[in-house]
């Protein structure tokens, strides 16, 4: 308290209305959120019927599971192709090296 009494004017003034612009953020933060209160809200209600009712929340997890193992079979065969198409740049440098062997074979002859 000492230590407040000896600042200067616009100090004790600026302190003033930090502490007033807090609590006033402060209480109209409240009063925002007793406006909107979860019991109101929609997605409260939407919240409150999957928990008394489980079959949606069941039938979301299903298809999601649906959904990653078809993202697996995917994945899969990305990887796949990916191997496919490794072995196919193989078997076309082998190809160009005997074209190359051929050709060389021909300008000596």
């Amino acid at each position: 308290m000492e230590q407040l009494g000896s600042l200067p004017m616009p100090a004790l003034i600026t302190f003033g209305a930090v502490l007033a612009v807090i609590f006033g953020v402060r209480y109209f933060g409240l009063w925002q959120g007793q406006q909107h209160a979860p019991a109101s809200s929609a997605a409260s209600a939407q919240v409150a019927a999957v928990i008394v009712d489980p079959t949606a929340l069941n039938k979301a997890t299903a298809a999601l599971e649906a959904h990653t193992a078809a993202l697996h079979k995917i994945i899969f065969v990305g990887e796949e192709m990916s191997r496919q198409s490794d072995h196919l740049a193989d078997e076309l440098g082998r190809v160009r090296e005997e074209l190359r062997i051929q050709r060389e074979i021909r300008r000596q002859a």
